[in-house]
């Protein structure tokens, strides 16, 4: 019995270690700033879009997380960003045209509970490399 105790054992640590890290869903874009050093994610309104608001604050932490990397990748490549939460939620960002001095128009799409929730904004680079968004 001891032995089967212990195949069980490390098979479920085996199980619940290969969830640890895996490749990014095949839907999402690898996105092209540096994800080695992830941007520390606001809190509120500075997310910017239809992620500031009540959408955004009824989201868990996981998926507000992978939202706004979706939305810094978005910025930074000038290209259609999608992401996936755990629990369902999921949306894309689309960044618009650049707006001068080092910013860009941009719209967002958060799907919750299968509804569409909509923002946009402006975002702007600052001298450190990170954003500001700006409704």
């Amino acid at each position: 019995m001891a032995g089967w105790s212990r195949i069980t054992i490390f098979a479920v640590v085996g199980l619940g270690l290969s969830n640890c890290s895996g490749p990014r869903s095949a839907l999402e874009p690898a996105p092209t700033a540096d994800v080695s050093t992830p941007s520390a994610v606001p809190a509120g309104g500075a997310l910017g879009g239809a992620l500031g608001g009540p959408v955004g604050a009824a989201l868990t932490s996981a998926d507000r997380e992978n939202a706004w990397n979706a939305q810094i990748a978005a910025l930074e490549s000038g290209q259609r960003r999608s992401w996936r939460g755990a629990r369902g939620a999921f949306g894309f960002v689309e960044p618009g045209a650049e707006a001068g001095a080092g910013c860009r128009s941009y719209t967002q799409t958060i799907y919750v509970s299968g509804r569409p929730n909509r923002g946009h904004g402006v975002a702007c680079k600052q001298s450190d490399g990170s954003w500001t968004m700006r409704n």
